[in-house]
């Protein structure tokens, strides 16, 4: 299951989280929360989101961000660490690098043990937070169905194209990654995809 998806901006001028959709995360994190208690009173009989009030919703929010956050710190130095490695093997290409890939396990004290697989392509990052036993060959796989797709209705993949293009950018991550679960597409289904995206993208 995906935990939550992802764009980041890794531009030395603007760096940060520029598109995010959780999933099951706030399930999740409540669910490490619990289990790292070693005593624990009787469950909340309201725990549906409608049931919570405002600033318990805030603090949720906020906590989402800061992890966010956190995954970008990580994200951004696995790429650096990615450059280095391929840098010392003698790879000229790699100084300017247009796409970069990789994978890590996170283990953070707000959420639980996951797997943070990314795609950079230009100035951008896409990231997928996956539970810890979660295919990585099939999430890298849909991470170059989603990039290949924006970059198709997109003409320059930066930052501010992707935040002028959010209902655009929306629609192709619901597509891919239907209620964050990873599913194999193959070119018939993008096909189809793709046939749909031309409506929202006009």
């Amino acid at each position: 299951m995906v935990l939550a998806f992802l764009i980041l901006s890794v531009s030395e001028k603007a760096s940060g989280v520029i598109h995010s959709t959780a999933y099951s995360l706030n399930r999740a994190r409540t669910s490490h929360s619990d289990a790292s208690n070693t005593v624990r009173d009787e469950p909340d009989e309201l725990e549906e989101d409608g049931h919570r009030g405002p600033s318990e919703m805030n603090e949720d929010h906020k906590a989402q961000c800061d992890l966010f956050k956190r995954v970008h710190q990580h994200v951004v130095e696995d790429m650096k660490s990615a450059l280095h490695h391929t840098s010392i093997a003698g790879a000229e290409a790699s100084l300017h690098p247009i796409e970069k890939k990789g994978a890590f396990f996170l283990n953070d004290a707000d959420s639980p043990e996951s797997i943070v697989v990314w795609h950079s392509f230009g100035d951008c990052c896409f990231v997928l937070m996956c539970d810890s036993d979660e295919n990585v060959s099939l999430g890298g796989q849909i991470l170059r169905q989603i990039i290949h797709s924006i970059s198709c209705h997109v003409v320059f993949v930066t930052p501010s194209e992707l935040l002028a293009k959010a209902g655009l950018v929306h629609a192709i991550v619901k597509l891919y990654l239907p209620a964050g679960k990873l599913l194999f597409v193959n070119q018939n289904v993008v096909k189809q995809y793709e046939q749909l995206l031309q409506r929202v993208a006009a």
